[in-house]
């Protein structure tokens, strides 16, 4: 027999690798599968293939018939009414029985059979049929093969309508992960699907309201529903005959003809073009809609193959067409026409595909980004059009010369603006939640993938925006309440300021703070006045320069808070004042900084909800001052569960200095290490994490590096600028430190620039948050990293069962050499049954508590255990090579108790070590 490495690519809309070795002999014989061997595995290369073109031979018959090798690696069904037969033959080589799954990756197929030999009944699978939410579509049949068998399995594949598709084999554990991602992925693309309905069809068509606009709408929504379609969504909901169903799929899948002869003669400008254009244009909707009329009344592969070949010339001459107007410079709406072609590319190859033209990898990821292109394309087109609109619209407002119309006008545009935004902003909320869940899922399958990371941070800053613009909605809809809780407001206000402080130092700028009463117990809404703060110092910072100044004054007067921020900035000119308060309104000065004209009138709605007043004074070249005044309740003191709760704030680091004395022997809560030399802004991120994590508190980056050195904590959070040594040097330490190599960092700093965030990443810092930060943001992103950790954790412990000590390749991280050193130490003392854990430890030059916190994050196992099962798995494989008798082979890894051996065997392996194979 020969040995052959395959590898092999799934298609199911996200990309999954798997690398595999399958026993294989030359064609004509039987493929034969061992337990060594790791699936799924392309089967289509493997088959032989018998066209039964009058579609009514029985299975006895067709086991007469002569089938002939299939040469590709795929399997593509003609256009026709024969049935397509295909041949595999299977041997189980494994010690035991096997339960496989056959899975052919398309749900278009309309009906497949499978026969086994030797067996009367035989297995259908009508995709069509299918009308269980989740459930996967494609066919799969699950057959069994006991030790030693060998049996020969036949497809029947009756599909009139030319299909591209891959046979592989599952093992149960793999299909198990096949039925996962297809979940995942059909929940990304309908994610996807809506985020095109919502923005492309929904601001087209309601908000930019030219023709040409409304027509690229129409054509989108139609060509969304082609796609559900497509992955066998709509035809089995509306109806459960599944000859109906595969009519009704096909139908919505052969409109692209029509809908693009729509499009163009909506955008293209045919009086620049020969009559003969417009002529093909109308042609193209009659061929169309008469193909599908006949296949609406008579179903069959003509019309199915002649409506995709009628979706090939469509696209090639409107591609023409529409390139040529674009280089003769004779259309005058690009905006439309180069969305058209990059969208419709990927559909073009996959109609060549199933032709049988053209082949290649890949192809569906690539018709999946040139259909997310389209809609990038496409937004900032929009963006461009609506920004047009509103100019536009301004203009003519100014040139009616009447102030009252004109202020009447506006106040209407800002409604519409708000209104629109406010409308936008509910329904983006369903495709980001089509979009969160798969992509965390992504997420903890793929870890290391950079780019997902940044697709969750860029979510949670649009829902932060969308949370925004909900808010003014829900504030000028007079649904949002003030909801008072008792505080001590100038505690809770330094505490906001000292995020800022970071942000202060990294751009060099003087941030005096001061209040007037160190304490002022008061009932108020901290939510509320926490955003006001907020945004008026990003504010502050942001259009303040280097070497500037930024300062807040809080005087607190009977029954009300008097605030003044001031900054020494740019500042507004005096005919942009009354304007500021204004939504989505940017001061033309303004624009070359980042922003969206929401934060400050967020600010007004919300001071006017508190019953408090805002007002600004502003000098160009000077500076601008924003005085609040803001009502509360003042009290005399706490409540007793309030004061509770400030005070293990205001202890810090004695309560939990306290409660980690021991920390191996708590209640299994994971430890956080919080690195930071601002008292208020250390007990304000230790207050966000108390009821989740043992917490340690460190003042600067040498008391940090010696407590993680101590207790092994399971994440750390540190700020970057510290005295001592500083955040970098604190990472760098506690990442090449053999004790502490595997706990995540997260970086708290105001350097939000991407080379400062490089510099941090390259220090080992596992991620990197920008001050001031969002406390949920940090919540997720200390969750991730957990998460991920306990990922590589389930790795090691899996590589921690095998001997590698022997291994000569060198490992490239840290853990894996300390997993390797570990090894090689238990391996030089296996033979002594004293080799325990103190001189372990020993030889690993760690204390106990550390050597155990140690191994707990990395692999999951204690001390003992893993010592015990090095021994185990080295007994196993002595045995397996039949290196001697039971009772010599225990003595040669260290036990020197047969029965304990025996039964510690047992316990790991589930068979006693005579039985062992």
């Amino acid at each position: 027999m020969l040995r052959f490495a395959y590898s092999i690519i799934l298609k199911n809309n996200i990309l999954f690798v798997f690398s595999f070795f399958i026993v294989n002999a030359c064609f004509g014989q039987e493929l034969v599968i061992s337990k060594n061997i790791k699936l799924p595995y392309n089967l289509s290369s493997e088959v032989s293939l018998f066209k039964d073109s009058s579609a009514k031979l029985s299975f006895e018959e067709v086991k007469k018939q002569s089938f002939t090798k299939n040469k590709a690696n795929w399997v593509l069904l003609p256009f026709s009414n024969q049935a397509t037969w295909l041949k595999i033959a299977l041997k189980n080589n494994n010690s035991t029985d096997s339960v496989w799954y056959f899975f052919v990756d398309n749900f278009l197929v309309r009906k497949t059979t499978l026969f086994i030999e030797n067996q009367a009944d035989s297995r259908v699978f009508e995709p069509f049929k299918v009308r269980e939410v989740g459930k996967i579509k494609s066919p799969y049949f699950q057959v069994k093969l006991k030790q030693g068998e060998s049996k020969n399995f036949y497809f029947k594949f009756e599909s009139q309508r030319g299909i591209y598709f891959i046979l592989q084999l599952y093992n149960s554990k793999g299909f198990e992960k096949l039925n996962d991602s297809s979940k995942i992925g059909l929940g990304f693309m309908s994610g996807l699907t809506w985020m095109v309905i919502f923005v492309v069809f929904a601001i087209g068509f309601l908000v930019v309201k030219d023709g040409k606009s409304k027509a690229y709408a129409i054509y989108t929504l139609i060509r969304a529903i082609g796609f559900w379609a497509a992955t066998n969504v709509l035809g089995s909901i509306i109806s459960t005959d599944s000859a109906v169903s595969e009519k009704f799929t096909f139908v919505l899948m052969s409109v692209s003809p029509l809908i693009s002869a729509f499009l163009a003669l909506n955008i293209l400008p045919f009086d620049k073009l020969p009559k003969w254009v417009k002529n093909t244009a109308h042609g193209f909707i009659a061929v169309n809609l008469i193909l599908l009329i006949y296949l609406s009344g008579s179903y069959g592969p003509v019309p199915l193959k002649s409506l995709v070949i009628l979706t090939i010339i469509s696209h090639l001459f409107f591609y023409s067409i529409f390139i040529f107007t674009f280089v003769k410079k004779i259309n005058e709406y690009p905006y439309y026409s180069i969305p058209f072609l990059v969208g419709n590319f990927g559909n073009l190859m996959l109609n060549l595909r199933v032709l049988g033209i053209i082949n290649f990898d890949y192809i569906v990821q690539v018709s999946v980004f040139f259909a997310v292109t389209e809609i990038a394309v496409y937004v900032y087109y929009l963006s461009n059009i609506f920004r047009e609109s509103v100019k536009n619209q301004a203009e003519k407002l100014k040139n009616l010369g009447f102030e009252a119309e004109k202020a009447t006008k506006l106040e209407e545009l800002d409604k519409l603006k708000t209104r629109f935004f406010t409308n936008i902003s509910h329904e983006f909320r369903t495709p980001l939640t089509l979009l969160v869940g798969p992509i965390d899922d992504l997420k903890q399958k793929y870890p290391q993938e950079g780019i997902i990371a940044v697709m969750q941070r860029n979510l949670l800053r649009l829902q932060t925006l969308i949370n925004q613009i909900l808010d003014l909605s829900k504030l000028e809809a007079g649904e949002m309440k003030a909801n008072l809780q008792e505080v001590d407001l100038p505690k809770f206000l330094e505490q906001l300021f000292a995020s800022f402080e970071s942000l202060a130092q990294d751009k060099k700028i003087i941030f005096n703070h001061s209040q007037s009463h160190l304490q002022q117990f008061g009932t108020f809404d901290l939510d509320k006045l926490e955003k006001i703060i907020n945004n008026l110092l990003s504010n502050a910072f942001k259009f303040t320069p280097t070497n500037g100044r930024v300062n807040v004054r809080i005087d607190y007067v009977g029954k009300r808070m008097d605030i003044t921020v001031q900054d020494y900035g740019i500042g507004i000119p005096p005919e942009r004042l009354p304007h500021i308060f204004d939504r989505f309104y940017q001061v033309e000065e303004h624009k070359s900084y980042e922003g969206t004209g929401v934060g400050l009138a967020l600010v007004k709605e919300l001071v006017d909800l508190l019953n408090g007043t805002i007002e600004v004074s502003s000098k160009v070249g000077e500076g601008t001052i924003f005085n609040l005044v803001l009502p509360f309740a003042p009290l005399e003191k706490l409540s007793n569960s309030v004061t509770q709760i400030e005070r293990k704030i205001n202890l810090g680091e004695t309560l939990i200095e306290q409660k980690i004395e021991n920390p191996i022997e708590l209640d299994g809560q994971p430890i956080m290490l919080i690195v930071e030399d601002n008292p208020d802004l250390r007990n304000y991120t230790a207050s966000i994490f108390e009821n989740q994590y043992q917490l340690i508190l460190a003042v600067d980056g040498e008391d940090g590096l010696s407590k993680a050195r101590e207790f092994i904590p399971d994440i750390v959070i540190s700020d970057l600028m510290m005295p001592k040594l500083d955040g970098l040097g604190f990472c760098e330490k506690l990442k090449t430190d053999e004790r502490t190599s595997h706990v995540p960092v997260v970086m708290l700093t105001a350097k939000a620039s991407l080379s400062d965030r490089l510099i941090g990443l390259e220090h080992g810092a596992d991620d990197y948050l920008s001050k001031p930060f969002n406390k949920e943001e940090l919540q997720i992103r200390v969750n991730n990293l957990i998460k991920q950790r306990e990922l590589l954790r389930a790795k090691y412990s899996q590589i921690s069962t095998k001997i590698e000590a022997e291994a000569t390749e060198k490992t490239a991280s840290i853990e894996d050499k300390f997993i390797q050193k570990a090894y090689e130490v238990i391996e030089e003392n296996i033979v002594n049954p004293d080799f325990g854990v103190e001189q372990f430890c020993d030889a690993m030059s760690m204390s106990r508590p550390t050597m155990h916190r140690k191994l707990k994050a990395i692999v999951d196992q204690n001390t003992t255990e893993f010592i015990r099962n090095y021994r185990l798995q080295k007994a196993g494989n002595l045995l397996k090579n039949k290196a001697g008798t039971v009772s010599e082979i225990a003595y040669q890894v260290g036990f020197d108790n047969l029965s304990y051996f025996s039964k510690s065997f047992q316990e790991k392996f589930g068979v006693v070590p005579s039985d062992w194979k």
